[in-house]
């Protein structure tokens, strides 16, 4: 508007024809030009020469303002705006301009707002949720956008956790996930911590199992190997049939006591406490303690067993397992002591535990293998090696873990070695 109106006032019609003639066709019928007269006529569009103007009536201006005309009505009627309507007036004065020419001659410059914006937000501009459908497609994208990547981040680590336990189900034990999902600082990152934890102890006893069956096959060879090599001199032989005999009777019972140990220990690590009952601890270590001094006679080793009194000594859980665990632990310190030497053997009560301490004075075990002691067919040499087969400390650690309890083993001060039992005290 304001070139156009530009354009009349430096070179009358045929200069405004000149501008509008670069404007698009549809915005080129919006614009009409009028000389008013008195009788109002009709606008009609600009044209290029004067005499369009002439040919429609149109007659010099007078004493008519912008602000009198209504751009809504019909094109030459007029109307007067209400008051105080700031934003019509502001709509009149663009869409109304009063323009005297170079010529000196007076128009009136009405430009059809309505018509413009019909053109432009019903035609060329198409509306879709009442928004322009360039804003439209633009928040469409951007919300897939988002969806995609929120989808990726929430579904990659449950692809993740699929994928590590189809490993963990061929066999691969290795997987850890909590090195890849460390940066996510969620509930997603518990669960990769909990299954790091699950597949290192399945590793842990994975390994532990094939290294039982390894030892186990070992220590069986042994003994059959001696039992071949006993029957192939026996036919050689025929003479001595029956020191071969005594042979092959000695190797049967020790791979029967193997396998007894064997069973024990597979017991007491997967079928825990079947036979649950009430006991008393106390005079179960002293049938242990009677038994060991019977054995001990042979070897002059003197077994003391002390216990605070008076005490409560009620322990609930398997009874014949409990006395297996106490027997190779008493059993163990004789096999170390020297004739002359002495096991000390006592019992205490304290913080809802009961104690069972056992102590002897043999050359004691050095200190890396302390925490070996406790695993299968684990052998530390002592004066009566070759008598066991490393499972007795074994059963009595599984035997105290089903019972809820815990061993450990130290070397003492002066020497020897001390071992510590300690199960729940039931009251």
């Amino acid at each position: 508007m304001t070139s156009a109106e530009s354009a009349l006032k430096a070179g009358v019609l045929p200069a405004l024809h000149a501008l509008m003639a670069s404007w698009p066709d549809g915005e080129q019928a919006l614009l009409t030009v009028r000389a008013p007269s008195a009788a109002a006529d009709e606008p009609g569009p600009v044209t290029g020469d004067n005499s369009s103007l002439a040919g429609n009536g149109t007659s010099p201006l007078a004493g008519t303002g912008a602000g009198d005309i209504d751009h809504g009505a019909t094109p030459g009627a007029t109307r007067r705006r209400p008051p105080g309507s700031p934003a019509l007036a502001r709509l009149e004065f663009i869409a109304n301009r009063q323009v005297t020419a170079a010529d000196g001659q007076q128009y009136l410059l009405h430009y059809d707002v309505e018509n413009l914006r019909r053109l432009y937000h019903n035609g060329h501009r198409s509306n879709i949720l009442n928004m322009p459908s360039p804003l439209f497609w633009l928040g469409l994208t951007g919300g897939l956008l988002f969806s995609f990547l929120l989808a990726w981040n929430l579904t990659r680590p449950m692809r993740q956790l699929r994928s590590a336990f189809e490993r963990v189900s061929l066999g691969d034990l290795t997987v850890r996930l909590l090195p890849v999902m460390r940066r996510r600082h969620d509930e997603i990152t518990e669960v990769a911590k909990d299954f790091d934890a699950m597949a290192e102890r399945l590793q842990v006893l994975v390994a532990a199992r094939e290294a039982l069956l390894h030892d186990i096959s070992h220590e069986l060879r042994t003994p059959l190997a001696r039992l071949q090599l006993a029957i192939g001199l026996a036919h050689q032989n025929p003479a001595n049939v029956d020191t071969y005999l005594a042979r092959i009777e000695q190797e049967a019972e020790r791979l029967d006591r193997m396998v007894g140990e064997l069973l024990a220990l597979s017991r007491a690590e997967h079928q825990g406490m079947l036979a649950e009952e009430y006991f008393d601890l106390l005079g179960l270590v002293e049938s242990v303690v009677n038994d060991a001094r019977y054995e001990a006679q042979l070897t002059k080793v003197t077994i003391a067993l002390t216990a605070r009194q008076p005490a409560d000594y009620t322990v609930k859980g398997n009874a014949e397992m409990m006395r297996r665990a106490v027997e190779n632990i008493v059993r163990n310190a004789l096999r170390f002591s020297l004739p002359g030497q002495e096991i000390a053997v006592s019992m205490a009560a304290e913080d809802r535990l009961l104690t069972i301490s056992v102590t002897d004075q043999g050359p004691g075990i050095p200190s890396e293998k302390l925490s070996s002691i406790f695993d299968p067919f684990v052998l530390v040499n002592s004066p009566q090696s070759g008598k066991g087969y490393g499972l007795g400390l074994a059963i009595t650690r599984k035997v105290l873990l089903a019972h809820g309890g815990s061993v450990d083993a130290h070397n003492g001060r002066d020497g020897g070695l001390q071992i510590q039992l300690r199960l729940p005290h039931w009251q």
